[in-house]
């Protein structure tokens, strides 16, 4: 079940079910394309905030999803929520995003709302690791047009590389299986003590989805090519660099 209410935009599994369809979208011409990355907390931007959520509701609303309330999202208020957005240098516009929401007392990670009801396994290794810096990668949204660009990864390397110095040292996705590959390439591996070697049926008998993690500050589960890259860019925050067809310049510094 898909459950939207006025603090919760949308259950994140859809969000990365939808993640993944523009990934794998139609490839657009990228030619001369050129994006700027940056990272922003929540908190300090609450415009830029405002304009992530109402991009993301456009997107899923394209993918048929209604209800989806306008009110104001709790993660825009938490100051452990990071932005990551990705913007059309020509045009100026935001075109796709994702978030690191931090775990906390008082604002579980996304995913804790349903899997604590499936597995109680899962509630003691989130205990586990909230003192050492959990966040789960959420949000994710592109907006049309940019679809098969590979802004989600891009946008995923970002948050990778950024983690530490947020005091980020494990993340946490829920992937389904046509979306698990995504966040293997960067290194993610299924949580094997939970569920069926961290698999559920979920959000029903179609999907099987996966508790999956990284270590930030070794990426030792994380192909060496793609670390390479994670750990220049970790090195160098403010970097502009030619991958493929796209020109990016990275801002993730946090002041």
């Amino acid at each position: 079940m898909i459950y939207v209410d006025s603090s919760v935009l949308l259950t994140d599994n859809l969000e990365i079910y939808t993640f993944a369809r523009l990934s794998y979208g139609a490839q657009q011409s990228m030619n001369n394309r050129k994006f700027t990355i940056r990272m922003l907390r929540s908190v300090d931007h609450p415009g830029v905030a405002q304009q992530f959520a109402q991009e993301q509701k456009e997107v899923l609303r394209a993918f048929g999803v209604t209800g989806v309330t306008s009110a104001k999202q709790a993660w825009q208020s938490d100051p452990n929520t990071y932005m990551f957005i990705a913007e059309d240098v020509n045009s100026g516009e935001m075109v796709a995003g994702m978030r690191l929401d931090r775990e906390s007392d008082a604002k579980p990670i996304p995913m804790s709302e349903a899997l604590t009801k499936i597995s109680s396994e899962f509630r003691d290794l989130v205990e586990n690791l909230r003192p050492l810096g959990l966040a789960e990668g959420c949000g994710w949204w592109v907006k049309d047009g940019y679809a098969g660009m590979g802004l989600p990864g891009i946008l995923l390397r970002a948050g990778v590389s950024a983690s530490p110095r947020l005091g980020i040292n494990y993340i946490f996705g829920f992937p389904h299986q046509h979306t698990k590959p995504i966040m293997s390439k960067y290194g993610f591996i299924a949580v094997d003590v939970i569920g069926d070697n961290g698999s559920f049926v979920y959000p029903d008998d179609r999907y099987r989805s996966t508790v999956v993690e990284l270590n930030t500050q070794t990426l030792h589960t994380t192909p060496r090519a793609e670390r390479e890259r994670i750990f220049t860019l970790r090195s160098n925050p403010e970097l502009e660099v030619r991958e493929g067809n796209l020109s990016l310049h990275y801002y993730l510094n946090y002041n």
